[in-house]
């Protein structure tokens, strides 16, 4: 297979198709076709005592906020605010702007100067998904409570960039994807995508301690076509799930946030369950436990070393159907994540810097590749026209059940002979600093000979190739000055090891970051073990000691 330098990632998308009045469409129709039932909806009255200050509740009925009013909205929310300071993180593919808003005490605007705080920063995505727009107006009316309501005493405690409308191009369209056709949400490894690349930019300016990610689930579809039911939650929730992600971190997840935003959920009468999806193939029942691909967004912001978490409404396919619910549920939601934060925000700091430095001195093996264990659950269901409860017991596949499959030592770091700028910039974006060799010197490795089946896509996993295998095998080789090497004793060595391992899903060389020519069978990244011999000094940025290290 032919890999040359700037190749590109075609990263591809499933479209969806529509379902009208509880049964399969003929044809493929817009993502809103879908019309529930009186009996249906009547699960899913408003919550009146949730306050939400965002334009599309500014009209008798719930609207669709257009790019316009959008930044109308937060133009008017900084000129009344002392908190809120309005900036963008770039432009779409199309040209749309990106806001992005900042909420301190001091009404910052600098990144640098928000970081100098001490702060734990908090970061709450939305609409990453064009079509799932309850994540971002819950992302504006929350904006407006921090800005000038009763959540702003919280600045005082932490900081919090919101960027409401990641996909601004998709929303226009009411469309899933970005304008390339790729799933933004799968693109925080590769960051191959210019909405995505920025996003990360900034957050490189203010890294994130906590990052929240508000997305919305299909309600009919799939579910239908499979069970002939509906999907009964209100929400579903899951942290970062990747064989890589430090523990401590985990259980900072699972036994610090979990239990406030379940709190949250039940305290106003709403259903929530774990994220769930299952494929497009009817034939296959099975239901599976969000994906494990390090280049899903909440994976990449937990391998980078944050609390993360991903939350998702029930509301694709069916319009503005029980908005006000929909975008209530993510505001409540947001706002336990806040609170939970600034109850004791040097607790938190002092928890993430443990696990952050337990992370960077892990000397355990690589988990590369992994089955997940597979049990059998009650789906909460409902039918599509009575509303009456339907489960369903089918088999879970469970991505917090990790089989490993192949498992490697963990080496001092990666030497890359080809291609190291490109990996090096895109590293760095997801905190991994690199250094340089600074003395030409022979050095023995451990080299991989790759093979490549057959062409595979799959939604869930950003690289298209997938079943790239390696064969790990010992030799010496000669390093010229200036090769990047990537030291692995930092905090994000999760996302050092799913770039550069080159059997991971969505490696580096899997897809031709680090090309390979036609023919060639070794890759041009080496793992080295012993790096006594190895001169180095850091690039630009870079600490001297993290290139001293040994």
């Amino acid at each position: 297979m032919r890999r040359s330098r700037g190749s590109a990632l075609a990263l591809i998308i499933a479209l969806v198709p529509g379902i009208v009045m509880g049964q399969p469409a003929q044809k493929p129709h817009a993502p809103s076709d879908y019309r529930e039932s009186a009996a249906v909806l009547a699960h899913y009255p408003a919550l009146p005592n949730v306050p939400l200050d965002s334009p599309a509740f500014r009209t008798p009925e719930p609207t669709l906020t257009s790019q316009e009013a959008m930044l109308g909205f937060l133009k008017a929310l900084v000129r009344d605010s002392g908190h809120a300071r309005l900036g963008s993180i770039g432009k779409s593919r199309q040209g749309r702007d990106i806001p992005i808003i900042y909420l301190t005490a001091e009404g910052l605007s600098d990144p640098a100067a928000i970081a100098r705080l001490g702060r734990p920063v908090v970061w709450l995505l939305g609409q990453q998904h064009g079509n799932e727009p309850a994540g971002g107006e819950a992302m504006l009316a929350l904006a407006s409570a921090l800005a000038k309501g009763d959540l702003a005493p919280l600045l005082s405690k932490v900081s919090v960039a919101i960027v409401p409308r990641v996909n601004p191009d998709g929303a226009a369209a009411d469309r899933r994807a970005l304008a390339s056709g790729a799933d933004p949400n799968r693109d925080h490894l590769l960051l191959s995508q210019p909405e995505i690349r920025a996003l990360h930019q900034a957050m490189r300016a203010l890294p994130p301690d906590v990052v929240f990610d508000h997305h919305e689930f299909s309600v009919a579809w799939r579910w239908v076509e499979k069970f002939g039911a509906l999907q009964r939650p209100d929400v579903m929730i899951l942290e970062a799930t990747n064989p890589l992600i430090p523990k401590a971190l985990t259980e900072i997840e699972r036994g610090l946030y979990r239990p406030a935003l379940e709190a949250a959920i039940t305290a106003n009468g709403l259903m929530p369950h774990d994220y769930l999806t299952t494929s497009a193939d009817l034939s296959d029942r099975r239901v599976s436990l969000g994906g494990t691909a390090p280049g899903i967004a909440r994976n990449t912001f937990g391998l980078r070393g944050s609390v993360s978490y991903l939350i998702e409404t029930r509301g694709v396919g069916i319009g503005l159907q029980s908005y006000q619910r929909r975008v209530a549920t993510h505001y409540l939601l947001a706002k336990a994540v806040l609170l939970t934060t600034a109850a004791d925000p040097e607790g938190l700091l002092k928890r993430l810097a443990e696990a952050r430095q337990a992370a960077a001195s892990d000397r355990g093996d690589l988990v590369l590749s992994h089955k997940e264990g597979e049990h059998e659950i009650e789906l909460p269901l409902i039918d599509p026209q009575t509303g009456a409860p339907k489960p369903v017991k089918v088999a879970l596949v469970d991505s917090r059940d990790i089989r490993p499959v192949d498992v490697r030592a963990r080496p001092r770091g990666y030497l890359v002979l080809r291609g190291g700028e490109a990996v090096a910039e895109r590293l760095l974006l997801n905190e991994v600093r690199a250094c340089s060799v600074a003395a030409a010197t022979s050095i023995a490795v451990e080299a991989y000979d790759l093979t490549r089946s057959a062409r595979k896509t799959n939604r869930e996993a950003i690289n298209p190739d997938q079943l790239v295998r390696v064969r790990v095998k010992t030799k010496t080789i000669a390093v010229p000055v200036g090769v990047l090497f990537v030291p692995v004793a930092q905090s994000a060595a999760g996302i050092a090891a799913s770039a550069l391992e080159p059997d991971s899903p969505g490696s580096y060389v899997g897809v031709g970051i680090i090309p390979m020519t036609t023919g060639e069978i070794e890759a041009p990244v080496y793992r080295v073990m012993d790096t006594a011999s190895l001169a180095l000094k850091p690039r630009s940025g870079v600490p001297d000691s993290l290139c001293a290290a040994r």
